[in-house]
């Protein structure tokens, strides 16, 4: 009796200790799989460019640290990574960035299987405004094929920002010239000279690159001959060196040209570092005298707006902030525990307020632009980077190195035509892209008649404060106002004071 009373007390103590077993095994997967999620947490998400950093901030969970790769203060186009944000790529537990199309030097980061593609390469863009009604369109192969395009222009003209290597020139122009005498100024800025003195080599040419390698010879060359305030120069294979007189506020040479031709003038420093008051260069009736051709662009160090086909602007359409959020919240799932069913709530309520408010914003940005004139809606720009807006809100866009070529200039075969087509759109206003206006800009505005919007718009990012919503609603308003319009500029700071809310809690 005693023998079948404890049988089944054996077998139920068998059975306790499985259970145990069991539930000690889950238990313990249970928490490695928790603790592979925190020690992923530990590792912060890298947003390379400023705004996918603002977009992957409002969009991760709290418990997800975001690092921001490259300062706002910084040119996307031109950054190279230096090795402490090598450092900070390698550590990283994720990487979200535009692509090289935007950013060529990430282009090496990424066959890495942790940098993920939100660009214009990874989503799908839609044709025309009307078809945004499926936002969450985006492709499974986010960061398949990262090399779509290539950004080869930043590969142009490398050695000609560097005016302490030997022989390098930091600017070049070509001037036709009729034969004369022209004046060439130096003048302080803020008091002082930018450099305090500088090498300058005139060669009668007007082909920049194919005089190029001789004038950084003779640049390099030690062999240069001094020149001082109101000496003259002519071309000659032969370096200047000119010196500039502290003692005045302006140093001036003479330039003698003896014959009628095109002539280029290689520089150590951009001459619009030493533009006061006055244009640095002008003839003998004290015109100013612009060149047919530079490099760099119109003072701007950089050749960057050629993306190789694919314009990667695309978040001047807010439903493709909406795509790249998707592709965001997807891979950043992806990284969260499956049992970590809070984090996945929590990115999933965040990702709905994110689409919400750019959802908000696509139609606050549809009435503003209702209210323009319709006979006045065109944007007139330097470079093609706001076809995704002019797409989404019904605005045609025009660029002008459409029509100047890659020169940046106002060449006198393409001044008519560049005349002839503002006036055919009737345009009202031209918008600049960065504060002061171009030279380029500014001439065209001369000799056109077209006034410059008052503010600039942001075409590669975040302006220097604000958030994405920010420089959304400055865009607009910028663009309404100057078009005739009448924008609302206080509901729109409501809705980036939500998007702060996400950003800033």
């Amino acid at each position: 009796m005693s023998r079948l009373f404890n049988q089944p007390i054996k077998s139920k103590t068998i059975f306790n200790k499985t259970v145990l077993k069991s539930s000690f095994l889950a238990g313990a997967f249970l928490f490695s799989g928790i603790n592979q999620s925190a020690q992923a947490n530990s590792k912060p998400i890298v947003a390379v460019e400023p705004l996918v950093c603002d977009v992957v901030s409002a969009i991760a969970p709290p418990s997800s640290p975001v690092s921001c790769l490259i300062d706002r203060k910084q040119d996307v186009h031109d950054v190279k990574i230096t090795p402490r944000q090598a450092q900070t790529l390698k550590s990283a537990n994720q990487v979200f960035t535009l692509g090289s199309e935007m950013t060529p030097a990430i282009k090496k980061w990424l066959d890495n299987p942790l940098t993920v593609v939100v660009g214009v390469s990874a989503i799908e863009i839609d044709d025309h405004h009307d078809d945004h009604d499926d936002h969450s369109a985006a492709k499974d192969d986010d960061h398949d094929d990262h090399s779509a395009a290539k950004h080869d222009d930043h590969d142009d003209h490398d050695d000609h920002g560097d005016s302490h290597a030997e022989g390098a020139f930091e600017w070049a122009g070509v001037f036709d010239l009729s034969a004369g005498t022209y004046k060439w100024s130096f003048a302080k800025v803020n008091g002082d000279y930018a450099d305090p003195a500088m090498k300058m080599v005139i060669l009668n040419s007007g082909d920049i690159e194919a005089s190029e390698e001789l004038a950084k010879e003779l640049l390099g060359s030690k062999n240069s001959e001094t020149k001082r305030n109101n000496d003259k120069l002519v071309a000659q294979e032969k370096a200047y060196f000119l010196s500039f007189n502290e003692k005045k506020d302006i140093t001036t040479f003479t330039v003698e040209i003896k014959k009628a031709g095109k002539y280029t003038f290689f520089t150590e420093h951009m001459p619009f570092e030493f533009e006061a008051d006055e244009h640095f260069f002008k003839d003998v009736s004290g015109d100013d005298v612009e060149p047919i051709a530079q490099v760099p662009d119109e003072g701007d160090h950089h050749h960057h707006h050629d993306h190789g086909g694919l314009d990667p602007h695309i978040w001047h359409d807010p439903h493709n902030i909406i795509k790249m959020g998707n592709v965001i919240s997807k891979n950043i799932n992806k990284k969260i525990s499956f049992f970590d069913r809070e984090t996945k709530k929590v990115l999933k309520e965040r990702t709905q307020a994110v689409n919400s408010i750019l959802e908000n914003l696509d139609l606050w940005t549809q009435k503003q632009v209702a209210t323009i004139p319709t006979d006045r809606r065109t944007i007139v720009s330097k470079h093609k980077a706001m076809e995704y807006y002019g797409d989404a809100f019904g605005l045609k866009t025009l660029s002008l190195l459409d029509f100047l070529g890659d020169s940046s200039s106002l060449r006198p075969e393409t001044i008519s035509t560049v005349i002839a087509e503002l006036k055919e759109e009737n345009v009202n206003v031209l918008f600049a892209e960065q504060k002061p206006p171009s030279k380029l800009l500014k001439n065209l505005s001369r000799q056109t008649s077209t006034p410059i919007a008052r503010n600039q718009i942001f075409v590669d990012g975040l302006m220097l404060e604000g958030n994405t919503v920010s420089v959304a609603v400055h865009n607009t308003c910028t663009i309404v106002d100057s078009l005739g319009g009448e924008c609302d500029e206080k509901e729109g700071e409501k809705l980036e004071n939500e998007w702060n809310s996400l950003t800033n809690p």
